[in-house]
């Protein structure tokens, strides 16, 4: 006789309907305790089993699945289903539902007009561009970037050395450092991203622990590629490296355009 045991809470007609087909089931009747703990732990399966399925017509079974098991987490907690579209209803008349298709992308305090103004592309050239050896900072007088060249790799150069001058003597005066990529965690950008952009519970733990140790990136790099979002994950990083550059105009003092 084949047994296969499981430990999973299942609709009220399940029992009967294996009964049906023969063969015998056991099952218990929870407590509070674990019918809460087991109903939340339903929630993320159903979720899951939605985020895995792409056949249209099944996706809109896992929907109704999804929905069940929220009715019975609310009923699980003394909120009656009625409660609960109560809500739901007060909170899409107080702040909306989602029927518009609005991403939000960038939230900014009024504009202090007393700052100097900075365009935003000169601080993100500089996170792109720079490295080690090249250093880009921004001349408030001419309101342009600048790039001095480190001489311990690259030799004298008397237009290059002159600059290094300039700097050392105007130094935040006139010239501020901008950022580079290397203040930037390029790590926890590519762990959020598995976090926050990855549906599947399975591919984004098989992920997360594919970004330890060396070879981090280039093993994320591939795996991006094997599931299709490569492209969403270069707009992901514009957009830290964007709010980073926005950031470092907040701190230094800089509006932006």
């Amino acid at each position: 006789m084949s047994i296969k045991r499981y430990r999973k809470l299942v609709r009220d007609r399940i029992p009967e309907i294996i009964e049906a087909s023969g063969k015998v089931c056991k099952t218990k009747i929870l407590s509070d305790e674990e019918y809460l703990k087991l109903i939340d732990e339903k929630l993320d399966e159903e979720l899951e089993e939605y985020h895995e399925e792409y056949d249209s017509e099944k996706k809109l079974e896992e929907l109704a699945d999804l929905m069940e098991v929220i009715y019975a987490a609310a009923q699980a907690r003394g909120y009656s289903v009625e409660e609960l579209e109560q809500v739901r209803v007060r909170k899409a008349r107080e702040r909306g539902a989602f029927a518009e298709k609005i991403l939000l992308t960038e939230v900014s305090d009024p504009i202090d007009e007393s700052r100097p103004v900075i365009k935003l592309d000169i601080v993100l050239e500089a996170v792109e561009m720079a490295d080690d050896n090249f250093n880009y900072y921004y001349d408030k007088q001419e309101k342009e970037s600048v790039c001095y060249i480190d001489p311990v790799f690259y030799g004298h150069d008397e237009e290059n050395d002159a600059l290094g001058e300039l700097i050392e003597a105007e130094w935040r005066t006139r010239f501020i450092a901008l950022p580079t990529k290397f203040e930037i965690d390029e790590y926890s950008i590519m762990e959020d991203f598995i976090n926050e952009e990855i549906p599947n519970n399975s591919v984004r733990d098989y992920m997360l622990a594919r970004i330890s140790g060396r070879g981090a990136f280039r093993r994320f790099k591939e795996d991006v590629k094997k599931t299709g979002m490569e492209q969403e994950w270069y707009d992901y990083r514009d957009q830290a490296y964007r709010n980073a550059a926005i950031d470092w105009c907040d701190a230094n003092g800089f509006n932006y355009e």
